[in-house]
């Protein structure tokens, strides 16, 4: 009997000790998936040795690119010197004042605090307790967070409380912590107030002033909401914002912009608020941040929230074990650098522009793509039933589109993702002209052969 190979060695490990996350048990046990053992560019390469073409970027995180020799450098240069060292009760490390400094000159004028973390689950807890205790040192017991309806800020309770829709879990997590408030997503090919922009009077901003009235505006802390949520329009996202941020002012609520997939050039911007010239009172980013060769996640601080939480000089009573660990900076900091220098930025919103042109056509021709959106290397399409109607899928259907999209895909030798609704496209911000080109002739081939 021949030995089995290293690829069923490893299948078969798999299925026995891991225990996986977005994937029904019965299909873990019976579909093994690529075991991957080196990544170069924009490829992934399996224990069998077959190339594949990342279109997600390993989750939205690698910007720079798998197989960059520069990051292991400056990490084995930095543990050789100082690994961690808790960083609690007054104690710094370098590497975090360093990076901090250099993100200052980055992030949305106003930010100047910073704290590094390991998650984002970690970094909008954090957002959360800081917002709550701000209005407290006001003496204030505004405490409520609002989110929206379609959202999803973290795996923790806490940053699960705050999502909404489907990723929550409701019937298998719940019950969630009391506090936490929803409101109308703005989702413009579906509006829920059946309206169409321009001539919306963008009444998903106005549904927030709503839920803050209803709510009691003394009890309200914080709004949050990603810098693009997933179903809003580009046209439309400066004047959601302009009408956010004039709500959130005169509620005296705190605005907090999750950056977590958005930031570090992902919509071809350094930071996605950049489009609509936000300037939040607390802000999150990771994915892009190290380009996932080490977790690390930051929080922004506007100087008016570091004041109003040092004004009472009260003990904070926060910290993580590995806060500002002193490798993640010193990869992040490089990683930054190499973003810089490289104009990896610039190339995103380059090939944004090159997508949105064929995306429109592909769209045009497809019967299956209702709405396509996005900007730099942060795309979506969403899949319909009837284009004339908007009509949806029923659930059964569109798991079998989504299903063939991706077998075609990977008969192309890509690996697609899903974000939300469709089929996404968020590739490493180092893909070329060509390598776009591939990419989006294989999703209208894989288009034009779905069976339903």
């Amino acid at each position: 009997m021949a030995e089995a190979s290293i690829t069923e060695k490893y299948r078969r490990k798999d299925m026995e000790h891991m225990v996986r996350s977005l994937i029904l048990p019965s299909e873990f046990a019976k579909t093994g998936e690529q075991i991957f053992v080196k990544g170069s560019g924009i490829k992934l390469i399996d224990t069998d040795g077959k190339e594949w073409i990342d279109i997600s970027s390993g989750g939205l995180c690698v910007a720079i690119g798998y197989g960059n020799q520069e990051l292991p450098e400056v990490a084995k240069e930095q543990m050789s010197k100082l690994s961690h060292c808790f960083t609690g009760g007054g104690r710094a490390l370098a590497a975090e004042v360093d990076l901090a400094c250099k993100l200052v000159d980055l992030v949305p004028e106003g930010l100047k605090r910073f704290q590094f973390v390991n998650s984002g689950s970690d970094a909008n807890e954090t957002a959360f307790k800081f917002a709550r205790w701000y209005w407290r040192e006001k003496g204030l017991n505004k405490y409520k967070i609002i989110s929206l309806d379609d959202c999803y800020h973290g795996a923790t309770y806490g940053a699960l409380s705050a999502a909404g829709g489907p990723l929550r879990g409701d019937a298998i997590f719940g019950p969630f912590a009391p506090g936490f408030i929803h409101t109308a997503t703005p989702y413009c090919y579906r509006c829920p107030f059946n309206k169409s922009y321009p001539g919306c009077d963008i009444d998903c901003a106005s549904a927030l002033e709503e839920t803050i009235e209803k709510e009691g505006e003394d009890t309200v802390a914080a709004f949050i909401a990603e810098a693009v949520p997933k179903t809003i329009s580009y046209l439309a996202l400066r004047d959601y914002w302009t009408k956010v941020v004039k709500i959130c002012k005169e509620h005296r609520v705190l605005l907090i912009i999750d950056e977590y997939i958005t930031g570090f050039g992902r919509t071809g911007k350094f930071f996605a608020s950049e489009h609509s010239g936000l300037r939040p009172d607390i802000m999150i980013f990771s994915k892009g941040l190290a380009s996932g060769y080490l977790p690390i996640v930051g929080i922004a601080f506007s100087e008016e929230i570091y004041n109003g939480l040092a004004q009472n000089d009260t003990y904070p009573i926060h910290g993580f074990t590995y806060t500002g660990h002193a490798v993640c900076c010193a990869v992040a900091l490089k990683n930054i650098e190499i973003m810089l220098r490289d104009k990896l930025v610039e190339n995103a919103a380059d090939m944004g522009k090159h997508i949105q042109k064929r995306l429109a056509v592909i769209q045009e021709r497809q019967p299956y793509i209702g709405d396509v959106r996005g900007s730099g290397l942060y795309w979506m399409e969403e899949p319909v039933a009837d284009k004339s109607t908007k009509a949806q899928f029923e659930p059964k259907k569109k798991a079998q589109l989504l299903a063939q999209l991706r077998s075609r895909l990977r008969e192309k030798g890509i690996l697609a993702g899903a974000l939300g609704l469709g089929i996404g496209l968020y590739p490493p911000l180092i893909i070329t002209r060509e390598e776009v080109d591939y990419v989006l002739d294989a999703m209208e081939w894989s288009y034009s052969g779905v069976k339903l």
